[in-house]
């Protein structure tokens, strides 16, 4: 009796730990994906940015271009301007060389390296755009209802979101089609010359059971992470999102995988797809910015330098979180995920804050603020005259001094050198 009693008062502590990190996080959902089971979950359909997890769908797409013949792992890519000059964490390979698709695709899912998604994606795409427009045909055709993709690394753009529920669906996906690639999530390092980066991912280093399988994090989502685990032949998978740290991350996901395996099978648990997404646009992501990085201004202010180009305005406001919610929200409405250019938050010069849109051209600049004004929004096009006036009275931000991290990974440092023998 002593022992059971022990027993119960343990796996209380741990549920008792489990709840109390888990109200510290963003949503998180933890399923199995060979039949589709969901054990529990945590507002699974609320829209989150999900940072490198974004390369999730970078690689399903290479790997079923490499299942097709259209791309060979020893065949050597390119790497483009483009990919070369992608923030941290990043390889760093010098523009025109290039590198194998097998390296590519480690240094990806490994060390979830920034520019090699550019590398594979205007490889595999021919062009960015291509490749973009294939992600987004792809996570439509999985049944992911609330997710959209700007970009094939994750670093930040206000359209580039997803759900847990949406994401359990690609690794599900992932693992069901293509096992013999399995091992790239799993692997402990990825060699760079003399270097030994290790896997982003440190549940596979903390945890016994673990086998992959992607982080991610930027200062917008906090720390995300999607963990899976095999005990006894069977697999489980933890997603989490929006953790304040790294190792709050790996904590949460452990142990929502050490519930699911000590857990009885009973009764007929819902299917990851009969959870409920929250309609694409409806309603903003979450913010992780003040809680993570909080050396960072919660809105970065662009450069006047950046006004190029026909484009529009969403309106003038007192504040910029003001202006960079309307901007985020007429972003994520139909017509804001389908139009181009680039987006931020201006500081006018005779006071105030703007939400706009430039370098679109004419013609779409006017097609999208009429559209924009269906659904019921201000939209003001913007001449390129107007943009110009703007920039020459604008004083260029001032970017407060903060240390440097690895955005689209990890804040923490975890290479290890390798140790090269003298013959």
């Amino acid at each position: 009796m002593l022992v059971s009693i022990r027993k119960l008062t343990f796996f209380m502590v741990v549920l008792i730990s489990l709840a109390a990190t888990a109200r510290a996080a963003g949503p998180s959902l933890l399923f199995d994906p060979v039949t589709g089971d969901v054990l529990s979950h945590d507002r699974a359909g609320e829209p989150w940015y999900p940072a490198s997890l974004t390369k999730l769908m970078t690689s399903y797409i290479v790997f079923k271009r490499l299942r097709l013949g259209l791309m060979r792992l020893d065949q050597r890519i390119p790497v483009s301007a483009i990919a070369n000059a992608q923030p941290a964490s990043k390889i760093g390979v010098p523009v025109g060389q290039t590198v194998p698709v097998d390296f590519a695709l480690q240094a990806l899912l490994v060390y979830s390296a920034n520019d090699i998604a550019y590398v594979l994606a205007e490889a595999a795409g021919g062009t960015l755009r291509n490749f973009v427009a294939t992600m987004n045909e792809t996570a439509k055709r999985l049944g992911m209802t609330a997710t959209h993709y700007a970009n094939p690394n994750g670093l930040f753009e206000p359209r580039q979101i997803t759900t847990a529920r949406d994401t359990a669906i690609l690794a599900s996906t992932i693992l069901e089609e293509f096992p013999e690639y399995a091992h790239y999530f799993s692997q402990p390092t990825v060699k760079v010359g003399k270097r030994k980066l290790a896997n982003r991912n440190s549940l596979i280093r903390s945890m016994p059971e673990a086998d992959g399988m992607k982080t991610g994090y930027i200062c917008n989502s906090g720390f995300n992470l999607v963990a899976s685990a095999t005990r006894n032949g069977r697999k489980l998978i933890a997603i989490v999102f929006g953790a304040r740290s790294g190792k709050a991350r790996a904590d949460l996901a452990q142990l929502l995988l050490v519930d699911g395996f000590a857990r009885a099978r009973h009764g007929t648990p819902a299917k990851i797809s009969d959870l409920e997404n929250r309609a694409l646009g409806a309603v903003l992501p979450a913010d992780m910015t003040a809680s993570v990085c909080k050396k960072k201004p919660a809105v970065t202010l662009a450069s006047p330098d950046h006004l190029k180009g026909w484009g529009i305005s969403f309106g003038s406001f007192e504040t910029a979180q003001e202006a960079n919610t309307v901007l985020r929200r007429r972003l994520l409405s139909p017509s804001g995920l389908r139009v181009a250019g680039a987006g931020g938050v201006m500081k006018f010069p005779g006071g105030g804050y703007g939400a706009m849109l430039w370098d679109i051209g004419q013609q779409p600049s006017v097609a999208a603020c009429t559209a924009f004004r269906n659904e019921g929004a201000y939209c003001n096009v913007m001449m390129p005259e107007s943009f110009a006036a703007i920039a020459a009275l604008t004083p260029k931000p001032r970017p407060k001094a903060e240390k440097p991290r690895a955005q689209g990974s990890d804040a923490a440092r975890i290479k290890t050198k390798m140790r090269v023998k003298r013959k």
